[in-house]
């Protein structure tokens, strides 16, 4: 899985948004009841969009049915992994079957 911080933050330039691909799409609404079992915090849901939000130890995470993410306030690329692999074995049971 590649992982490229693309530009700094708004809100702290010292940190980055991280993009990164799941590599396969997404049921939107699985993931929707498994980040609300997983009592993520701002969990903000859109069936019809494609797209979850929220907040994860001060970071903010989008992903997209597409499979991909985003992750507001990351340091560097090592940090983004590391969330990336604690996103993916999260969401693990989200995924709808198809290679994106």
């Amino acid at each position: 899985m590649e992982i490229r911080l693309s530009r700094p933050c708004v809100e702290d330039p010292s940190r980055y948004i991280a993009e990164c691909h799941l590599g396969r799409k997404l049921d939107i609404n699985k993931l929707c009841e498994i980040l609300k079992r997983a009592g993520v915090k701002d969990l903000k849901c859109s069936v019809k969009l494609g797209i979850t939000r929220y907040e994860k130890d001060g970071r903010s995470v989008m992903m997209y049915q597409s499979g991909r993410v985003d992750i507001r306030r990351i340091h560097d690329t090592t940090e983004a992994e590391n969330v990336m692999g604690e996103i993916t074995a999260m969401v693990k049971d989200a995924f709808s079957g198809k290679t994106s």
